[in-house]
């Protein structure tokens, strides 16, 4: 029987130049690695640069969007007194730049809560006649620059009944209301009624929440 030999044939070794040019092409490719790598990174750095600079300008023009539509709701009273006749006013004006959601409004008269007007007119000794006048302010918008006489009377001892009561330390009223994007400010005359508060919901005040 004869043996077959297999030759196993070594490739020859690289020679110097096959070194140096795979040498050569490793270090080019790390350097492609790497670039790329510093591309990837700076895209996703721009990107966050770029979100956060759309967030920051929308939140400027939602800003800027909200002042102009800015509501601002005053409070006053009116009173006069001749010795004959008498008169006691009670209104509310927006004199801001936007439209007033009216919310909710609680009025406390001598230290008791009042329901409605009735209610007030009834504990200051009064009836509703023709000489009261009343509107409605609860759920109501006010457009920029809108007056709404809530509370008027030309009973001479009914006006004075409230203008007392109206400094008394035991009366106040409170209110709360909205501009068109939800921000709220809650006015208190117990406060500085002219600051409102910033609220970021009005209150409900239960069964003392005065409904005109």
């Amino acid at each position: 029987m004869s043996e077959e030999t297999t030759e196993i044939k070594e490739e020859p070794p690289l020679d110097a130049h096959s070194e140096q040019v795979f040498a050569r092409t490793e270090r080019m490719f790390l350097r492609l690695t790497f670039w790329q790598t510093v591309l990837s990174v700076a895209g996703v750095f721009i990107a966050i640069v770029a979100l956060y600079a759309a967030l920051t300008e929308s939140a400027a023009v939602r800003q800027q969007t909200a002042a102009a539509v800015w509501p601002f709701v005053q409070f006053s009273t009116e009173d006069s007194d001749s010795g004959e006749s008498a008169e006691f006013t009670m209104y509310f004006t927006n004199t801001g730049v936007g439209p007033a959601r009216m919310r909710t409004m609680r009025l406390v008269i001598d230290g008791e809560s009042i329901r409605d007007w009735e209610h007030a007119v009834t504990i200051l000794g009064g009836q509703l006649t023709d000489h009261v006048s009343r509107n409605f302010v609860s759920d109501r918008v006010l457009s920029p620059d809108e007056e709404v006489v809530s509370f008027s009377t030309t009973d001479p001892d009914l006006a004075r009944q409230f203008r007392a009561s109206v400094a008394s330390p035991d009366s106040f009223i409170a209110f709360c209301y909205c501009s068109i994007f939800n921000e709220c400010w809650l006015a208190d005359s117990r406060k500085d009624i002219q600051n409102p508060e910033t609220v970021e919901a009005c209150p409900d005040f239960g069964s003392a929440t005065f409904r005109d």
